[in-house]
Order: structure tokens, then sequence, then C-alpha cells
């Protein structure tokens, strides 16, 4: 609020635009309510949320408005029709109004303003998820033509004299990559912090993290395929090994904490109705069979299937078991073939009207894009997660993190079932909004090109952005290739670099240099095929060197070390850098560590494996990139 316009002291001499960047499911709708509760309290006449056209998210924001806003009249999306009644309200304020994101409905809200003369209102209008729905999308066609929703949001924002107009998203992304001076580019940041209890990123993709389990992609995969003749009917392996892994932990918890409501599994692997479809039909056979299995346990089938239940009991008590809290699994065995046939089995896409509640003990959600972005699933404890994209967007893919949120309680029986692939997507992602948030934090009002950003991954939907903002290197973050090439064919390029560095001192902390020169030795570098790339592109790296040429200075710095073992491959932002030696050089500018690694016993040859560090400071170095 002391970001926001004074609402009594008349039009602002400059618009005040602004951003609440918060986490996944971190509780970004209960600021909004004591944002909203602020700003009537402080002299603002109206507040207006703008929120999703999805039915079932609309209907889960403005009934959060209305349960905490009880001292204010609180308009819904239809209650403007009645151009009378809707003159009288404004006479009466503070008020408020929840608008879906739609542009008849915000037109026609805009439209009730203007006929009722109210552009005298001061006005604090929040846009929830900001990045989604209100930016231009035909921003990369470069002709000025503005979309729909995105020229009403600015006609409210010129319309109001007095307004602020306050985004609100877990995912800025194109917010941020929107040009310095663009009008839906916030001039202020404001992160909000999660409370006691909450599950991010860091809990499921650290280094150390226990929740994951790999399928096979090739599993996910296939159902982009449901167009074949004779598509697969019988459920596989993995997403079995998920649902066991649900039916056993919802039940431990059920015997050992009863309660009325139940738990929620989460199925997302496609966009596809079809794929939907199949997986619904998939995951009823599955639980049919499974009834008439534990029907008769003198069966064989019945004893695989026993055993298929320990196998997920035995996984879920490597961390549940911590606590203490799995139930007898003999208990759980009976209780699942108690509790089964009440299952409930819910396809949640835009064909479907099923509600996200929670009436069984056992709750499966099937979907694609109505189970992603702003909507709440209690109780989440697996999901299984296979959307995999050609060309993936960060902010897509991390606003697809339903398995975010306050699930401290049942962390111990909490799974992520998802490909190697797409957990190293969510990994680099986590990477890039640990960078981002610590960025914004020590520049809330700072001018920076963009974020962190590996491809194959997109920052954001490329239609929204000038087109030469893709790619992007942190300031003060470290790069190194995955893996030299130590071949035989490296001798040539391990000998032009003894050459070269044959003069630096392995005892001298660092050598003042040009950035020509990093450029220079940086263009000789080969890295192991094998292994791949992400960030760590010669192409880009020239990009970003010769930028920080052009802004900064032709200052670099390097570091020479010898005699190094580094065996096996590293993640490209995991560094090759022994304790401490990240000091031998000032950060005030670019560094290259050259590291020369020895001959090792598996026959592999002498190799100098590269560090690339830029400089500290209030910068981030977006550029375009190629897979």
């Amino acid at each position: 609020m002391r970001q926001c316009v004074d609402p009594t002291a008349g039009p602002p001499a400059l618009p005040s635009d602004g951003l609440l960047y918060g986490l996944i499911q971190s509780g970004k709708t209960s600021i909004i309510t004591v944002v909203s509760a602020l700003a009537a309290d402080n002299g603002f006449d109206c507040i207006i949320v703008l929120t999703s056209d999805i039915n079932l998210l609309y209907d889960q924001t403005l009934e959060r408005l209305k349960k905490a806003l009880r001292g204010l009249r609180v308009l819904g999306k239809d209650d403007w029709i009645d151009t009378a009644r809707f003159n009288r309200q404004l006479r009466s304020t503070p008020f408020a109004v929840a608008c879906s994101k739609n542009g008849n409905k915000l037109q026609s809200l805009l439209d009730a303003f203007r006929t009722a003369q109210a552009r005298r209102l001061s006005m604090l209008l929040i846009d929830d998820e900001a990045d989604q729905a209100s930016l231009n999308t035909r921003e990369s066609r470069g002709t000025g033509d503005v979309s729909r929703i995105n020229e009403v949001i600015s006609d409210f924002r010129s319309y109001f004299a007095i307004n602020t107009y306050l985004q609100v998203t877990a995912t800025p992304q194109a917010l941020f990559l929107q040009k310095p001076d663009h009008r839906y580019r916030p001039s202020f940041t404001v992160l909000s912090e999660p409370g006691e209890g909450y599950v991010g990123g860091e809990v499921f993709f650290s280094d150390d993290a226990v929740l994951l389990r790999d399928v096979n992609i090739e599993e996910v995969n296939q159902f982009q395929r449901t167009n074949q003749p004779s598509p697969i009917v019988e459920i596989p392996e993995g997403m079995k090994r998920a649902i066991l892994a649900f039916l056993v932990g919802a039940t431990s918890e059920m015997i050992l904490s009863p309660r009325d409501e139940g738990f929620a599994f989460l199925c997302h692997v496609s966009m596809r109705r079809l794929a939907h479809d199949l997986i619904v039909q998939m995951i009823d056979r599955f639980k049919e069979q499974m009834i008439t299995v534990l029907s008769d346990p003198s069966t064989p089938p019945y004893e695989r299937l026993v055993d298929e239940l320990r196998a997920a009991y035995d996984d879920l008590l490597l961390t549940a078991g911590r606590t203490g809290r799995m139930a007898d699994f003999q208990d759980i065995v009976s209780r699942v073939k108690f509790y089964l046939p009440g299952a409930s089995i819910k396809l949640i896409n835009a064909t479907s009207n099923e509600e996200i509640k929670l009436d069984s003990v056992y709750n499966i959600f099937i979907g694609g894009n109505k189970l992603g972005r702003g909507v709440t699933i209690r109780n989440l404890l697996v999901s299984y997660y296979g959307r995999n994209p050609n060309r993936p967007n960060a902010d897509t893919v991390l606003q697809h993190a339903r398995m975010y949120g306050y699930r401290r309680d049942t962390l111990g029986i909490t799974r992520l079932f998802l490909p190697e692939l797409l957990a190293n997507r969510y990994r680099i992602i986590q990477q890039m909004e640990s960078a981002l948030r610590d960025l914004v934090s020590r520049h809330p009002e700072g001018k920076f090109e963009g974020i962190y950003i590996s491809p194959p991954i997109q920052p954001t939907r490329p239609n929204v952005l000038d087109p030469t903002s893709i790619g992007l290197y942190v300031a003060g973050r470290s790069y190194n290739p995955r893996y030299p090439l130590r071949t035989d064919d490296a001798n040539v390029i391990t000998g032009y670099f003894d050459r070269e560095l044959a003069q630096c001192s392995n005892e001298t902390s660092f050598y003042e240099v040009t950035v020509d020169r990093l450029i220079e030795l940086l263009d000789k570098v080969e890295i192991d095929p094998r292994f791949g790339y992400d960030v760590w592109q010669k192409k880009t790296i020239k990009a970003a060197l010769e930028s920080v040429r052009s802004l900064h200075s032709n200052r670099g710095y390097l570091v020479v070390r010898r005699g190094r073992s580094l065996n096996e491959q590293r993640r490209e932002t995991q560094g090759i850098l022994s304790g401490g030696e990240e000091a031998l050089a000032p950060r005030d500018a670019v560094t290259l560590f050259m590291y020369r690694q020895n001959e090792n016993t598996r026959g592999e040859r002498a190799a100098w494996w590269p560090q690339l560090r830029f400089a500290d400071g209030n910068y981030v170095l977006a550029f375009s990139f190629e897979r």
C-alpha cells in the first residue's frame, strides 16, 4: 500500500504500476484480500480484482473475496448488468468488483463505469495471474495491433485518473521480459514469502530431494498418440505405481487421522481431450480389476497385487517412516478393499462439469489446462505429470506445479511421478525462480533484461514478447559445460590451452584480462557431445560477453589451475571449483576459471574445463538461443 498512489491527493504525476510476486499456491489470494481491505481503509473508492475466465477459478476467487471482505459489498461479474442499480452502488463507496478476464465482460464493466461517469473514483486494479491473459498477445508481430483483453485493461488504466495497477503472479517471466519502458512492466515489485508449512520447488527438485519417482518418457509420450487405431488401454507401469502409492498413502493417513475429507491424486499429462478420456478409461478399468482381485485372496493375482502394494508401502516408508506416520500394512490392504469401490475418478477439462471436490476417500483428477494455473487441490498426495511439449514455457510449466503448497503435514507420503527429462526442466526452472527472486529482493525497482532460462525451455510464450527477448544469464551466477571433450581428438585443443596459458601460474590468484580475451579462449572450448548442452552454448555465451563488454567494460578476470581430477559430468550451474575458490577473483567483473583435468584410468585424455562467472550487479542478460 505504501507503493500505491494516494487516493485522496488527486491524479498522480507518474503512473503507479506494481507487481506482487508470490510463489505457486503460497497464499497470493489471501494477500489480495488483505490489500483490498487496506485499500478500502485508506481511501480507495473501488477495488477491482481481475481473475480467470474459467468458471471454476472465477467462482473460487469470488467466494474467497466475499468471505474475507465482509465489511464491503463485493460485486460479481453479472452485478453491473442492471445499470440503474450499479449507478446507485457507485454512490456508496468503498466497494469491490470481481471480473473475469473475458473481453466482453471487461468491456461491459468499463462501459458501466463510463455510463455512470465514474472517472472521479479512485481505483485499485488488481490483476490476478497478470502474466496470463492480460498482456498483448500480438506483441511479437511488431505491427502495433493490440489483443482485446489487453486493450480493455489499458482503457481501464487510462479512464480512471487516480489508480494503481497491481499485477499478481508467481510466474512474472513475461512481465519482466517486456521492454524497460513498457506499460505492462512493473515499476516496483513486492515479494511475498510463504507461511509455515509451505512446500515448494526446493523440496521436490533440490539435489537431496527424495520425493521424485522416475517414469519412462515413452510412457507419457504415448498419451499424445491417441489417434492411433488401437490406443493402449492397459494402465502403464509408472501410472500404476503412482496410483498404488496414492492408495497406500491415503489409506494410511485415513487410518491414523480419520477425517471427513479425503485425499487427491492428480494426473496431468496432456492438454488433449482424447488423452484425458483414454486415461479415465484406463483408471476405471484398473479400479475394476483391483476390486475383482481383492475380492478373492486365494488367487495368484491377489498375491501379485499385494506384492505391488507392499512395494509402494516400503517406498513410502523411506520418508513417512522417519516420522512414524505409517499404518500397519495389513490394515491398509483391508481398508483399500473397503474404500476402493467408492473411489472418485473425475475428468476436469473444458468438456466436463466436474468440480474439484474431495467427496471420496480416493479422489483422482484427470485433465489438462483446467488443472493448471490458479487451481488449488486440497490434500494432494501423489501427482503423475507428463506434459512434454517440444518448446516448453517456463511460466506454464511452473504453473503446473500443483504439488506445491501447504502440505508439510503429509510430506512423508507425498510423491511426484514424472520422467527425468521433465524433472530436469523443473530443476532448471527452480534455479531460475530462486535467482530471479534473489535479484528482485536486492533490486525491487531495478531495471534488468530478463531471467535465467535454459533451452529448450522458453521464458514464456513468444507472442507476448518482443522477438529479441528470449534467453538469459544471471548476474553473479556461474555456468560450466557438463563435461569437456576428452577423446583423442581433444589433444589438439588441450595443447592449444597448454600453450596459451603457459605463463599463468597456479599460485597467482587471478589475472586481469580483457573480455575479448575471454571470448577468444572460450571459442576454443569443445564439450563432450554425449552429455549435450543447455545454457553452455558458444553463440549465446559470446553474445552475453559482448553485451558485458558493451554495457559495462572490457575488463575481466582469468583464474588458472592445473592438476585437477574431476571425472564425472556436472550440471551446467553446478560449478567445478573446490571449496572457497569462488573467492580467488573479485566479483566486480566477469571471471573465467580454466581448470586442467588430468588423464584418468578410464582412458580419458587431459582437458581444460571452464567455468564462467558473470559479475555481480543489477542485471540479467537475455539473448536468443537455439536448441
